[in-house]
């Protein structure tokens, strides 16, 4: 941001990244890859990007390979010990691993070949599980909130200067929200893993509520995992099957939103709150819990509505306000779009990824 074009050109010496990634998708639930491969290749790095499953869109990009046995957790020693070659993936200077799944592949490869290595943490569950990283070869973690940054420093124990804040830049779609009409039911979306924290079980009683006081809309929730059965489980125990999907979407991506008319992300403990930015970014109009990682993306009656967590008479008030007063349901959808746009830029995310990969690499050019 505010650079010209010759000192970006200039910032990556040609220097090689390996970008690190799990399972990609037709919609990343992070970002459009090859837009941000291309941004950071204006910064003058040579990107290749290993994944354990590339999607379609990625299937014709030549930067892009994908090591099924990398999540395999009986093959991924093996796998680790990696064959560079001038034809196919080219030994790096540096490996970015992007998701907190491939943190395990990211300390294999670096301690098999000797390389340097980020490791981006956007999963608050990662503070639970913990993090096996390598002591001489792990430079430094990238936190996407802040939340989550200083979690890793009190609760892992991860010395401040280790720990950097960057938080992911959101692409807005070129066209924001769809206009509610008579014709046809509200849509009313929530996500997340399949799981207790995620907050939708209580999505699902204050659906419960809002149709058993006679208003009627459309809920589906998204997100693949075994939980599913247990949630259409209770939601026939509460007798609103008609009226509620659970659908396995591997990401949530365009089609989802596209028919989004008020979004929830009901999670009842910390939570990164990346389909949150991406509701936000298609003006979708949002309600979300205050639970850390989550508070501070929206402002309150300004950008969404904030409701406490685990209480679904509470949200079933803030969505029943936002289905009686749709122009002020457009307006906060506007302004959260305002918000992502302001905070979550994907120029100032690549400057600072591009900043912090030529701070990493200056000692080995210095020794050169």
């Amino acid at each position: 941001m505010g650079e010209t074009e010759a000192p970006l050109l200039e910032k990556g010496e040609g220097q090689r990244i390996l970008i690190l990634a799990g399972r990609l998708g037709r919609h990343d639930g992070r970002w459009p890859m090859v837009s941000w491969l291309d941004r950071l290749e204006r910064h003058g790095f040579r990107l290749q990007l290993l994944c354990l499953s590339r999607g379609n869109v990625l299937s014709e990009d030549l930067r892009v390979f994908d090591l099924p046995a990398l999540g395999n957790r009986w093959s991924r020693g093996w796998a680790a010990l990696l064959p560079w070659s001038d034809e196919g993936l080219r030994r790096p200077d540096l490996i970015h691993s992007i998701h907190d799944e491939m943190s395990e592949p990211a300390l294999l490869i670096a301690e098999a070949s000797g390389l340097p290595y980020l490791q981006t943490v956007a999963d608050f569950r990662t503070l639970e599980r913990g993090l096996r990283l390598s002591r001489r070869w792990c430079r430094k973690l990238i936190a996407i909130r802040p939340e989550l940054g200083g979690g890793l420093i009190e609760q892992l124990r991860v010395p401040e200067s280790r720990v950097a804040v960057i938080p992911p830049g959101i692409a807005l779609p070129d066209e924001a929200g769809r206009e509610r009409t008579e014709d046809r039911l509200p849509v009313i979306g929530a996500s997340g893993p399949l799981d207790d924290p995620s907050g939708l079980l209580v999505f699902l009683e204050a659906a419960h509520r809002i149709l058993e006081a006679g208003r009627d809309a459309e809920f589906v929730i998204a997100g693949p995992g075994a939980g599913q059965v247990e949630l259409r489980r209770h939601a026939h125990h509460l007798g609103i099957t008609e009226r509620v999907t659970v659908a396995d979407f591997p990401s949530v991506g365009a089609d989802y939103w596209s028919v989004m008319d008020i979004y929830c992300q009901p999670s009842v403990s910390a939570h990164s709150g990346m389909p949150l930015m991406q509701a936000m970014a298609h003006a979708v109009p949002c309600i979300a819990t205050v639970v850390p990682g989550l508070r501070g993306l929206i402002e309150p009656g300004e950008s969404g509505l904030v409701v406490p967590p685990a209480n679904p008479s509470a949200l079933e008030g803030a969505i029943k306000a936002l289905l009686d007063r749709p122009d002020e349901a457009s307006r906060l959808g506007q302004n959260a779009r305002d918000r992502v746009r302001l905070l979550f830029d994907p120029e100032a995310e690549t400057d600072r990824l591009a900043s912090l990969y030529a701070e990493t690499l200056r000692p080995i050019a210095a020794t050169a």
